[in-house]
Parts: C-alpha cells; sequence; structure tokens
C-alpha cells in the first residue's frame, strides 16, 4: 500500500484487534469517519483508510480485519497477518479488551514477537474500572516493551495520550531494528535458533524480528516461508515434531497461554466474582441447542418485524387487507416512511409528465420513468437498509450477536456455513438486498460468497404479496391448504439457501472444510447508540455508492427496452422491445408447463419486468389480461391448479429483483460471479417449478 506515502500520510498505523474489542469505535472516534474505502489487494476484502491530523503531521490507520488468532486461517485473517509482515506501517497499534480476562493478551503477544514498533491501548477502560479490574499499567509496559495506554473511545478517554504514544513511537523506532518480546519455546528453542539464522539472511526487514517471525511460522504459518523462499522450513518443523512427538503449533500457542499466566497475574488483577456475567440468564438460554435455536430464531423474526413495519407497514397492511380494510391498508401504507417516500417520487413523476410530457414526450419519459424511477427505486431502499443494519448492528454490539451464532453453528456447519450466516437467512425474509449485504458477518470469504449465492431463495415480502394472491386464486376457501403451501414456499427457500451454500462451497470456490466458528464471548452489555449508527450508516452509505449507481443505470437500461421497440417510441409496454423478449420466454416455458400460447407470453413478459421489482409480477398479468383485480388476472390466465403451482414456485425462487442483483455484483466486485448466480438461481428455480408441476401431475391422477 506505497499509494497512502503519496497521499500525504506522514506516518501510518496499522490497526489490528479482535473482534467486539472495540476497533471500530476507536477507529470512528481517531479518524471522524475521515476515511476511503478500498480493497487489500488482490482480494474483495473491504479495507477502511483514515486520516488524523496530529500537530504538523498526518497520520494514517488502517483498520485490519478483526482476528483472534495470527494462525491464519480465514482470508481475513491472513490479510490481517500479511499486513503486518509485509506491509508498509511505522507503528501497530494493538487493541486489548481486558473484561474478558487475561486472555485479551493472546493476539497482543502475537504480535509483540514480531516487532516493537507499536502501542498497546487497552480499550473499554470505564468498563475495566467498574468491574474493579486493576492493572499496573507502567509494570504491564514494561514486560511488554511498548507503551500501553487505557482508554475508554465512546467517552473520547484517553485518545490525546494515545496519539502522543504513537508519535512517539514513530519517530524512535526507525532508527533501530524491531525487537520483538521474548518468549521461551522451552524444546523447541534449539530448532527454531536454528531457523532464525536461515530466516535472518532471507528476509530483510527493520520492521520485524526474524525470531517472531519464525515462531509465527511454526505456529502453523507454512506459507510465509514460501513467499520468503524457505519453504524446506516446514520439512525441518515435521521432522522435529516427528522426532518429538508433539504437535508444533500447539506447542507454542500453549506456551503463549503460559507465558501469560506466569507473568501476568500479578499485574493484572480480575475480580473472580465479576466474571458472573456468562452464566446469566442469557447465556443459558442461548447457550442450550435446544432454546437457543428457538430463541436465535425468535430474536431475528422479531428484529425483522420491526424493521418492516417500520418502513413499510408490512405485516399490518396485508392483515388489513385480508380483513376487508384495504382503505386503512392504504392509508397505512401511505405514511410510512417507503410510502411518503413513494408518493415524493410519484408526485416528482407526475410533473415532469405534465410538464414535459405533450411536447417532448421521450425526454419526459426518460426523466420520469428512467432517471427519476431509478433514483425513487434507490431512495425506497435506504431506509430499510439503514433501519435493518441499526437492528443488526445493535444485537451484535451488545454481545448477542455471538451467543446466537454459536447456537445454530452445528446446524449450519453441516452445509458450509457458519451460524453467523442466521442473519442474512432471516434478513432476507423481508428484502434480498440487505441480506446480500448481511454476507459481511461471514468468518471467511468463501462464506460470504455462499451467502451473496443463496440469499435470494428467501421469499423476501415483496414476493410474499404475490404469493398470497397465488395462493388465494388457486386454494379458493381452504385456508389450511393455503398456509401449508407458503409453509412450504418459505421452507423449500430456506433449505435451497443451506443446499446453495454446500454447493457453492465445494464445487464453486472448492473448499471442503465448513468455516471454524471461534468466538471471545463478550459479556452482554446496552449497545452503543454512536457505534451502532456508525456501522449501520457505514453499510448504508456503502449501497448507496456501490449498488445504488448500477441499480439506477439498470432503471434506465430497463426503461429502454420497455420504451423502445422495432417501430421506436412506444407508449404501449406490449409493443416494446421488453415485450418480445417477454414473447420469446413464454415461448420458451410454453411447453414445459403445457400453457396456453395467450397465457405463455403474459407470463413471460411478467417474468421479465418481476424482474425490476418483485410487485410487478401481478401488475404486469392484470394489465396484460385487461383486469381490474388481481384474482381476475390469474383466472384469465386460465391456468390448472398444477400449473399454477408450477408458475408460483418459479415466480418465488427465479432471479432476484434488479435492486438484489445489483447489490450481489456491488458485494462481489466480480461480473463473472453475478452472471454465474443469476444464471444457477434461474436454473434451479426452473428445475424446482418442473418438480412441483411433475409431482402435482402424478398426484392428480
Amino acid at each position: 500500500m506505497s499509494e497512502l506515502r503519496k497521499g500525504q500520510c506522514d506516518s501510518v498505523i496499522a490497526v489490528v484487534g479482535q473482534p467486539n474489542v472495540g476497533k471500530s469505535t476507536l477507529f470512528n472516534v481517531l479518524t471522524g469517519r475521515r476515511e476511503r474505502v478500498g480493497n487489500f489487494p488482490g482480494t474483495t476484502v473491504a479495507m477502511s483508510i483514515g486520516r488524523r491530523r496530529y500537530g504538523d503531521k498526518t497520520m494514517c490507520f488502517v483498520d485490519l480485519p478483526g482476528i483472534y488468532d495470527l494462525k491464519a486461517v480465514s482470508l481475513d485473517e491472513k490479510i490481517a497477518r500479511d499486513y503486518i509482515v509485509f506491509g508498509d506501517w511505522d507503528a501497530i497499534l494493538i487493541l486489548v479488551d481486558l473484561t474478558g480476562g487475561l486472555e485479551g493478551l493472546y493476539l497482543a503477544l502475537q504480535v509483540l514477537q514480531l516487532t516493537d514498533r507499536a502501542v498497546v491501548a487497552l480499550t473499554k477502560w470505564d468498563e475495566v474500572t467498574k468491574r474493579r479490574i486493576r492493572v499496573d499499567l507502567d509494570g504491564l509496559s514494561r514486560i511488554l516493551g511498548v507503551p500501553v495506554v487505557p482508554i475508554s473511545a465512546l467517552r473520547g478517554e484517553g485518545i490525546e495520550d494515545l496519539l502522543k504514544a504513537l508519535e512517539s513511537v514513530v519517530e524512535t523506532s526507525s532508527r533501530k531494528a524491531a525487537k520483538g518480546i521474548h518468549i521461551d519455546y522451552g524444546s523447541l528453542e534449539n530448532t527454531l535458533n536454528s531457523i532464525v539464522k536461515e530466516v535472518t539472511n532471507s528476509f530483510k526487514s527493520d520492521r520485524i524480528d526474524p525470531r517472531g517471525l519464525v515462531a509465527l511460522i511454526a505456529r502453523g504459518n507454512i506459507d510465509i516461508a514460501e513467499k520468503i523462499g524457505l519453504s524446506h522450513i516446514a520439512r525441518v518443523l515435521e521432522d522435529t515434531a516427528k522426532s518429538m512427538n508433539i504437535d508444533v503449533g500447539e506447542h507454542i500457542a500453549e506456551s503463549i497461554y503460559r507465558f501469560i499466566r506466569g507473568t501476568f497475574t500479578s499485574l493484572i488483577a480480575i475480580e473472580p466474582l465479576e466474571r458472573f456475567e456468562k452464566k446469566g440468564f442469557a447465556y443459558k438460554v442461548f447457550g442450550n441447542p435446544y432454546t437457543g435455536f428457538v430463541a436465535t430464531v425468535a430474536t431475528l423474526f422479531s428484529a425483522i418485524f420491526i424493521a418492516f413495519a417500520v418502513n413499510t407497514g408490512f405485516p399490518f397492511t396485508t392483515i388489513l387487507e385480508a380483513l376487508g380494510r384495504s382503505d386503512l391498508a392504504e392509508a397505512l401504507e401511505s405514511y410510512t416512511i417507503s410510502g411518503l417516500i413513494s408518493q415524493a417520487f410519484d408526485y416528482l413523476k407526475n410533473w415532469v409528465q405534465s410538464s414535459l410530457g405533450s411536447a417532448h414526450p421521450v425526454l419526459a419519459s426518460l426523466l420520469a420513468n428512467g432517471i427519476i424511477e431509478g433514483v425513487g427505486v434507490v431512495s425506497s431502499f435506504i431506509p430499510l437498509i439503514m433501519i435493518t443494519m441499526m437492528i443488526m448492528s445493535a444485537i451484535e454490539d451488545s454481545g448477542l450477536g455471538p451467543l446466537m451464532a454459536i447456537s445454530m453453528h452445528s446446524l449450519f456447519a453441516k452445509f458450509g456455513l457458519s451460524g453467523r450466516a442466521i442473519y442474512p437467512l432471516f434478513i432476507s425474509l423481508g428484502c434480498n438486498v440487505p441480506g446480500v449485504m448481511a454476507s459481511r458477518a461471514a468468518l471467511d470469504d468463501a462464506e460470504r460468497f455462499e451467502i451473496i449465492a443463496a440469499a435470494s431463495f428467501i421469499p423476501c415480502q415483496a414476493r410474499l404479496i404475490v404469493m398470497l394472491a397465488l395462493v388465494g386464486f388457486l386454494f379458493p376457501g381452504n385456508p389450511a391448504l393455503q398456509a401449508l403451501v407458503v409453509i412450504g414456499v418459505y421452507f423449500g427457500g430456506a433449505v435451497l439457501y443451506l443446499l446453495t451454500a454446500k454447493i457453492f462451497r465445494r464445487g464453486v470456490l472448492r473448499v471442503s472444510t465448513p468455516p471454524e466458528l471461534i468466538l471471545e464471548l463478550p459479556s452482554l452489555h446496552k449497545p452503543s447508540l454512536k457505534v451502532v449508527w456508525w456501522d449501520s450508516w457505514s453499510l448504508t452509505k456503502h449501497f448507496i455508492v456501490r449498488a445504488g449507481t448500477v441499480l439506477v443505470l439498470l432503471v434506465a437500461v430497463v426503461w429502454a427496452l420497455t420504451s423502445f421497440g422495432p417501430e421506436g417510441f412506444v407508449e404501449d409496454p406490449s409493443q416494446s422491445w421488453a415485450s418480445n423478449i417477454g414473447r420469446l420466454i413464454g415461448y420458451a416455458i410454453k411447453p414445459l408447463y403445457g400453457l396456453s400460447e395467450d397465457s405463455s407470453w403474459k407470463i413471460g413478459f411478467a417474468l421479465l419486468t418481476g424482474f425490476i421489482a418483485k410487485e410487478n409480477l401481478l401488475a404486469t398479468i392484470a394489465v396484460m389480461t385487461g383486469a381490474e383485480e388481481y384474482q381476475s388476472a390469474l383466472q384469465a390466465l386460465g391456468l390448472t391448479v398444477a400449473q399454477g403451482i408450477a408458475i408460483l414456485v418459479l415466480f418465488m425462487y427465479y432471479v432476484p429483483c434488479l435492486a438484489t442483483v445489483s447489490m450481489i455484483y456491488a458485494e462481489s466486485k466480480s461480473i463473472r460471479f453475478t452472471l454465474l448466480v443469476v444464471a444457477y438461481i434461474v436454473a434451479v428455480a426452473l428445475l424446482a417449478s418442473l418438480l412441483v408441476y411433475g409431482t402435482a401431475i402424478l398426484l392428480q391422477h
């Protein structure tokens, strides 16, 4: 990242810490969110680079992924490890949370074996004091060999001292070679010392202590040895392990923990009674494999319920519709956040049409149905994403998130996922767009791509409306059967979510083992409003910048397809290129389901417009059939029950909406992967609907 030097950074600080240690909060306080976001070289993992003016110098902070261990297994761990070993930094800021016990020093000691160009920040100092954890700061600093600064990022305490310490380390450390903390590895010492000589000759760096690098390689990071041209070290370590009958990596890890217990117990006094939180009610509920599953599902369902009730009025609008109070449903929906945004953009579109429509119909249509419509679609998602992400961030920051992940992990691991994959599954019940965004909760890059590919199979709120209309038409007067079909569709979506994750992990991403869930269980606490706001706004901004621009462009393309045909500009969509494409789709599906020619092209066109937004499925069929209500429109298609169920399944699982596809591209940053996912989803939806159709035909006979 030498480009940081070109960006007027007088010093570069790498920020490293475990998840839930308060790293994001401190990064935000240090930089004031004055940052730029990019990718770590050769990856799709986002990095944040923030700047802070201190005195007459500019400090640049590189926010490394939160990790538990420098024994790199996941992509995040490899990124953090490689940046520490090979990166162009001046100092490392190591965050340590002592509220969880002495184990919080484990990652710090791994880093401090590599270099003394570092500062240790003891985070959540207000909580440390509250729990009567006594820390000998001078003694701790003396043993670690680096400045130790207590801070409370939320309160702004210790920030000035931290900046002074970093400035001092940057100014003084460049004058000498780095020296890491020494940990005695007992019977391994002779082997490690022999390797140190080779590493010293092969790896030239004044930032990294060769002995610390050897310990890191022996911990299990053999790929580092390959990168510095010493691949034979692996054989040396294997021979040592066999001759001593030990696991070298485990021996090193145990030695570090032994060093922590033997050295820091006298410097850090933790009251035993202050550890009671992990035995509290929430831990008992979520820690049990049965109650934990139920509690996690109930919590996430409630979160999604609240998010959509506030934003769109759903499901209250649907309930009112079912009770025959469409007037109340419309009134409620019109005064929700989504409703008010929709009204504002409808007013703007109507004003443009009335002002320009007669004189410049093409320009008016472009502005109203292309540009304004695209911006309106993006705007309608902003509050939904913001609210959803705020709820998810609150769950995570409270410490409840890791408990929920653990409660689901054993089930999800069977499908190549971790327990954290439950987040995007439930979020997708409301909308697939934030569901795809929630793939960032994944433990590694492979799991993130699995979730991106799988999230679209979960029926969202828009598809529920279509589903209710179809089951009401297919099974009138039979609420039990209607409910059974709805439950079956949701269950099928969940199964496809899990199976898709497994297929992509093994077949596409070529990863055979599920992600390893290693979590430090934080104490439960009230979430910080600042942290919740920072995290949720960061993700919302990502949607606006990345997916929003793509979405506006796609809406403009769709406008062109629906507004132009062989004869030029058309006002009737049935004469457009989109209609012709819809007819081709209709001709393709006609023989599969035994559809009539008249109904097949209308369904094909509906599938195309449903790609823009799933609500368009019913609206398109109504327009094409000339019916005033959905039930009459569906009846005009002349579908049998078997055909209707098959089309229902196709509608529910086929390619997600335009906004979701744009988010898949924004998160994967790969056109090839996006097209692969879309093609896979269409193929699976088609196969599932044909299986349902064939089964229904057999049952009828």
